[in-house]
């Protein structure tokens, strides 16, 4: 029973790090691709950047500098499918085929050495997980994590959260009553 507990409890823990990877270098390639729409400065760059990986032929790119506002996809060894939504506010939504999954924060941070995402899940035990995104190539991105494991990140197209607003709700529910 004890070995059925560790067995289940190391395989959490390497979805857990496998979704954080790939939500990270999903950002990262989002980013790139997708500048922030309220950030015109921002845009300059991405496109500047975007410009100069195109004249230099096959050369990838460099990671994105922000990662607001992207979604990254990986595929696990099982088949699995895991998308990684960063949002504006420094929260992510991790999807498995397409179903809700696990949340949490993000930060990301650059100095003159090392660029680093990191995660971590709402989960009562959730553990920091932080990744190095790698360069860009098309819509794929490679990150490294801890022990120098390697995810590689598709970016797709990214989805905002849902905002429900109450009064909305209670206005159709008021409408629905009375016919």
């Amino acid at each position: 029973m004890a070995l059925h507990a560790e067995r289940e409890a190391g395989l959490r823990g390497y979805f857990s790090d496998l979704i954080s990877r790939a939500a990270i270098i999903l950002g990262l390639a989002t980013a790139a691709c997708t500048p922030p729409q309220d950030q015109p400065t921002a845009q300059v760059e991405a496109e500047t950047a975007m410009a100069a990986g195109a004249e230099s032929g096959d050369e990838p790119s460099t990671p994105p500098q922000t990662f607001a506002d992207t979604a990254w996809r990986s595929v696990s060894e099982d088949g699995a499918r895991y998308t990684t939504m960063l949002d504006r506010d420094g929260t992510y939504r991790d999807l498995r085929n397409g179903d809700p999954w696990q949340q949490g924060s993000w930060t990301y941070a650059e100095d003159e050495n090392r660029k680093e995402l990191c995660f971590v899940p709402d989960a009562e035990n959730g553990v920091e997980r932080c990744w190095t995104p790698g360069r860009m190539e098309d819509d794929t991105l490679i990150a490294t994590g801890r022990g120098e494991r390697r995810i590689e990140l598709q970016r797709v197209d990214y989805q905002p959260p849902e905002i429900i607003n109450a009064e909305e709700g209670e206005d159709s529910q008021e409408g629905d009553e009375a016919q």
